[in-house]
């Protein structure tokens, strides 16, 4: 396969968690060249997202029953060979982040297994090692890596909106101000984020939103009246996937819809509850 071929059939990949074939509970692969899903492995599987060279995917698992916690955050090859746990014992850690070069993965934790509440940045080596606390212990969650790997950005509700944090500098910046503002995710040229918020829907459905890098110039994209939530970019950052309840029988049943990056031609992609869309570099 010629490299500018592979490069486009790679880039016309998604991940999903879902139940799809014949009911089964895991994490697929979705080529939209010819619509098909694959099922890479059958387990419980939380926020998958794609390293950057496409290689590898990062994601919550479970030790507990059904999918409940101790949550740990582990690593697979892109076709589920080579599992490994990061993290393990009694952990609750979720939402991980790939730095832009590979190395390092962010996500989020309590101080202990007990804590239901506050929550901090952290950051390990993506072999395991080198596990560090990049923020002190607070409302955050969401984290996305910047493409410079200078800043993550991430949600929290004390006080509201979506901010970022500088790595080295530890220098926190406020982008909006609404509490449902949440799971930010940059452009791959680092020129805008995308998000998902209530803040202009009075029934209180998500819709998918854009803005520049530093916080101006929000846009909405989704208008339908349902949720629209989880948007992830393209590799080429001229289309937005995301998931949406809104051509469902049951409000707990999701589809994976894709649009332009202005929010033009939505097309649905997926046809039963499928999760958590992650396109790959």
């Amino acid at each position: 396969m010629s490299s500018l071929l592979y490069q486009r059939w790679r880039g016309n990949q998604i991940a999903f968690t879902g139940d799809y074939e014949g009911g089964i509970s895991g994490l697929y692969r979705l080529n939209l060249l010819d619509g098909t899903p694959t099922l890479i492995v059958q387990d419980y599987i939380g926020s998958p997202k794609w390293s950057p060279n496409g290689k590898r995917i990062v994601y919550v698992s479970s030790t507990g029953e059904h999918g409940s916690p101790p949550y740990h955050i582990s690593v697979m090859n892109s076709d589920g060979t080579n599992i490994q746990d990061l993290t393990d014992g009694q952990t609750r850690h979720t939402s991980p982040t790939w730095s832009p070069d590979g190395k390092r993965i962010a996500f989020i934790g309590p101080p202990n297994y007990e804590s239901s509440g506050v929550l901090a940045i952290f950051i390990i080596d993506s072999d395991g090692s080198n596990l560090t606390q990049l923020t002190r212990f607070d409302y955050y969650n969401y984290p996305s890596w910047s493409p410079d790997g200078s800043k993550i950005a991430y949600y929290t509700f004390v006080p509201d909106g979506i901010y970022t944090v500088d790595v080295d500098s530890l220098e926190y910046k406020q982008l909006t101000d609404q509490w449902t503002d949440m799971v930010p995710v940059w452009s791959p040229d680092g020129k805008y984020i995308a998000f998902q918020s209530t803040r202009d829907c009075p029934d209180d459905h998500y819709d998918i939103y854009i803005m520049h890098s530093d916080g101006s110039n929000i846009r909405r994209l989704t208008t339908n009246p349902a949720h629209d939530r989880f948007p992830s970019w393209s590799p080429d950052g001229k289309k937005i996937v995301f998931e949406s309840n809104r051509d469902s029988d049951s409000s707990a049943t999701y589809h994976i819809y894709i649009m332009n990056v202005d929010g033009t031609e939505q097309k649905r992609v997926t046809e039963i509850d499928s999760n958590r869309p992650v396109w790959r570099p």
